[in-house]
């Protein structure tokens, strides 16, 4: 079974007939765009109607070639003509922002006259199909600059954050990391050295560290200074839009409201103890007496070794699938047999993991760093719920497509579930014990490493409106915030200083605060799942509406539509409580092996 992704689905390459066509035909749309104006000669329903299918064209024809190009730029850092390719589109893409804001001035007028978002829409198919992406722009209007600042700040970000963001990308992705294992001196991409903390030994992960860190200083400076200029960047233009701080920017593309956010830290706060329980018994298990240290947060326990091929990690995850839903597991299926995943890990390709949703051609690409452990099959079935996520929408329009980032992991935290939870059943006590601390594992990095990493993005913008931070001064927010969240349970001696330096999420101006929308995801993923187990009638067909609605509605209705509030801090305490559930039981079959 093939490992690679095929992209011929986008384009045959990237200097083919095929994706200059494509690109020419983006560069006229814009240039008819870029010219927009209201036709005094049509009334206000043909001129929105107007504008929206031309919005339409644009955003499909765009994400074909980016699809494409960030595609081949995930798996090779170093393809110069896929950088410089989307360099070309961004700086295309720019001359959007003119039209948006004439648009969003217009409607700013019409809504003004006609009352109401529900009186322009009335009896026009496309525009009452849309209705939910103009209620957006119309709040979105709320915060704009002049069409002359919009035009500057999107020129300008071009050359600046998002350049910040390109040369952190490659940075991580190209940085050699000098390590000696098994008595010989190699060069490993990063991504392949932070990949060896799953290693069952115990050297291997601790040299790994080490190695790392050591790595971090040929590129530190440079990372710095990106941060820097990204969060730089965001202080200005946000204040300039009137919103009090960077996070509030957030919460409205969230479509998210701060009494939402803030119910969900506090019960995460709340329940940090419980976590801390399950890394001191780790320790232990371990046999450190000062805590955890970070090298070994993610270090295999148990005797069983829980390996798996790619072949039987394809067959676990669609087997299990299939048990809520044919639909689901008929796209799974399709995702590994027609070349959906790039899998294998390789210089010049990202860590971690993603799914990439292509509206235009009703498929997913997804990237994962798959070396056979458990967690990488649980990977695995996280992303293609992703990939289901965008199934259920492909017969949308793809403005309304754009689901939030809270939203963003349902489906993903549900597949997940679904498939440790069924590895569970079947598994002795001695694989329960493995399949607990992996489980408890990933959800500790999404409840509390996120919660630091909160912390950490909320003190760097403080302290970002005084002067620029020193890679010390970074190092120290990062352990500030690692202390706060881990508290004891990690060994103080061994933290890490420079997670700041690979995680993408920082980096991106757009999308501030990264962080809290995994623990949403994953404490609404557990509750929609909490509702499956009950057994409700019909519940697939709900929870498809659930995934077709993240598109069109804010975060507080979509969770309604399942029966869930959000402001209530008991519905985030029960779906911690699933969790602390399970920490109980390691614990107990934890202390059978100390």
């Amino acid at each position: 079974m093939e490992k690679r992704w095929s992209l011929e689905k986008l384009f045959p390459a990237i200097d083919s007939n095929e994706f200059k066509s494509s690109k020419q035909e983006f560069i006229d749309k814009l240039e008819g765009l870029s010219e927009w104006e209201p036709d005094q000669a049509k009334n206000n329903q043909e001129i929105a109607e107007d504008f929206v299918a031309s919005m339409q064209e644009f955003y499909k024809l765009r994400t074909l070639l980016m699809a494409y190009l960030q595609l081949e730029v995930s798996v090779d850092a170093r393809n110069q003509q896929a950088l410089k390719l989307i360099d070309e589109l961004e700086k295309e893409s720019v001359k959007i922002t003119a039209p948006r804001v004439k648009f969003m001035l217009w409607l700013q007028e019409v809504i003004s006259e006609e009352n109401s978002i529900p009186d322009l829409v009335a009896g026009s198919e496309l525009l009452e199909e849309h209705q939910f992406v103009l209620e957006e722009l119309l709040e979105e209007s709320q915060y704009l600059l002049s069409e002359k600042e919009e035009i500057l700040v999107a020129e300008m970000k071009r050359t600046g954050s998002s350049a910040w963001t390109k040369l952190q990308q490659k940075l991580t992705s190209t940085l050699q990391v000098e390590i000696e294992l098994d008595g010989e001196e190699q060069k490993l991409p990063l991504s392949v050295v932070r990949n060896l903390y799953h290693k069952p030994d115990p050297d291997v992960r601790k040299t790994a560290y080490e190695a790392e860190l050591e790595a971090y200083d040929k590129i530190d400076e440079s990372v710095a200074a990106a941060l820097n200029g990204i969060k730089g960047e965001v202080l200005t233009v946000t204040e300039k839009r009137g919103f009090d701080e960077p996070l509030e920017e957030t919460l409205v593309n969230s479509r998210m409201d701060k009494e939402t956010l803030d119910a969900m830290l506090e019960a995460m706060k709340n329940n940090l103890p419980a976590f801390h329980d399950f890394y001191r018994a780790k320790a232990e298990v371990l046999g450190h007496e000062n805590g955890l240290p970070f090298y070994d947060i993610f270090a295999p326990l148990g005797e069983v070794e829980m390996e798996f091929s790619y072949e039987e990690a394809k067959d676990f995850i669609v087997s299990n699938i299939r048990e809520f839903s044919d639909e689901m597991a008929d796209l799974y299926d399709e995702a590994f047999t027609n070349s959906w995943i790039d899998a294998e890990p390789r210089d010049g390709k990202r860590g971690g993991a993603f799914c990439y949703n292509i509206n235009p051609i009703d498929e997913s690409r997804i990237l994962s760093n798959f070396t056979g452990s458990f967690s990488d099959m649980t990977t695995l079935a996280h992303e293609l719920g992703h990939a289901y996520h965008g199934y259920c929408l492909k017969d949308e329009s793809i403005l309304n497509t754009d689901y939030p980032m809270p939203l963003a992991e349902t489906a993903s935290i549900f597949s997940e579930t679904i498939v440790t939870n069924a590895a569970l059943k079947e598994a002795s006590e001695d694989e329960q014990f493995v399949i607990l601390e992996n489980s408890i594992t990933g959800s500790g990095q999404v409840i509390v490493d996120i919660y630091s990493r909160f912390l950490f993005e909320s003190r760097l913008f403080e302290a970002r409106k005084n002067a620029s931070l020193s890679v010390d001064d970074l190092k120290e927010l990062m352990v500030e915030a690692q202390k706060d969240a881990y508290g004891d349970s990690l060994d103080h001696d061994y933290l890490h200083p420079s997670m700041w330096i690979n995680k993408s999420h920082y980096y991106s101006a757009g999308n501030n605060y990264y962080n809290f929308p995994y623990a949403f995801g994953l404490l609404f993923g557990l509750g929609v799942y909490a509702l499956y187990l009950k057994g409700e009638d019909d519940f697939l067909n709900k929870y498809n509406q659930l995934l077709r609605a993240t598109g069109q509605k804010k975060a507080l209705a979509v969770a309604e539509m399942v029966g869930i509030d959000l402001h209530d801090p008991e519905f985030w305490e029960g779906s911690l409580e699933v969790i602390k559930q399970d920490i109980d039981k390691f614990i107990k079959l934890a202390n059978k092996q100390i």
